[in-house]
């Protein structure tokens, strides 16, 4: 299979994945977990199977300080710190809004690598970024509540942790190299550390949870890891940073389209010119890619 088909691929089906995310948390929050609690256990979950799963591979699990130090800047400042970010969001913002304010991490992309990295975006992908943007935008609802100064930046914030997180993880030349998995094995090391370290000190953490609560947590951070997270990982090198995170947009598509099936949700105008743009945009960048 063609690399670009690969990595198309790769990254549309990680969207779906995601786009399914937040009916599983909801199951876990009904059985008493909470925003912090899940962000711990989706990285705590995962590290015993990645560690199996490596070694039956035979991969050297060693890493140089330098490595060590890239997985640190990545995970603090990218994977992880977006994760704690969009989770506290919530306290304070709907998640539609946080949602939509998140979702501006295509722009910061692209926008980082003009302004760092001296590179010449096409205009097909401006566009596409245009387009992405206006399909976000359906989505919000205004109408969920009260917007407050200290959510919408926690919320702009994430977007732009994810974006360094896209970037660094395509322009890394110490981590470009590394197998996948193990690059995730370190990542969600670091992570179950930094949301451990920071659930106990505010206090937030808790474990009493139903079992069915326990089941659906220990399921959703291992497909987080061999699905969402791997294939992203295997669009950004296949296809690059900036195709990758517009790609990507393809994920609130798919939690409405949940929404729509599971909980009975309207399919408003608002919405259908919202899934249409980013259908678009992705065709668009599809087509560009497999072309070249």
């Amino acid at each position: 299979m063609n690399s670009k088909v690969k990595g198309i691929g790769a990254t549309l089906l990680s969207a779906i994945y995601f786009g399914f995310v937040p009916l599983l948390m909801k199951t876990v929050y009904a059985g008493g977990g909470n925003s912090f609690t899940a962000a711990f256990l989706r990285f705590a979950f995962s590290i015993p199977v990645l560690f199996v799963v490596l070694k039956i591979k035979g991969v050297d699990l060693r890493i140089t300080r330098e490595e060590l130090k890239h997985f640190f800047i990545i995970t603090a400042f990218g994977y992880a710190g977006t994760t704690l970010l969009v989770f506290t969001a919530y306290n304070y913002i709907p998640t539609g809004m946080t949602t939509t304010i998140h979702f501006l991490y295509p722009t910061f992309t692209v926008a980082g690598l003009m302004i760092f990295y001296r590179e010449k975006i096409k205009a097909s992908k401006i566009f596409c970024v245009i387009l992405c943007l206006i399909g976000i935008i359906m989505f919000y609802n205004g109408g969920e509540g009260h917007a407050s100064l200290i959510g919408i930046l926690l919320a702009l914030c994430s977007s732009m942790t994810y974006a360094f997180y896209t970037i660094f993880l395509g322009k890394s030349e110490v981590l470009r190299d590394i197998e996948p998995m193990k690059r995730l094995f370190y990542m969600h090391i670091i992570g179950a550390m930094i949301m451990l370290a920071i659930g106990l000190i505010s206090g937030n953490l808790n474990f009493h949870m139903t079992p069915l609560s326990w089941g659906v947590m220990a399921l959703t951070a291992n497909l987080t890891a061999f699905v969402g997270a791997l294939l992203y990982q295997i669009g950004v090198k296949y296809i690059g940073a900036e195709s990758t995170a517009m790609l990507s947009t393809f994920e609130p598509i798919t939690s409405v389209i949940v929404g729509i099936l599971v909980y009975g949700e309207p399919m408003t105008v608002r919405i259908f010119i919202g899934c249409a743009a980013i259908i678009a945009s992705t065709l668009i960048i599809a087509r560009t890619e497999s072309k070249e």
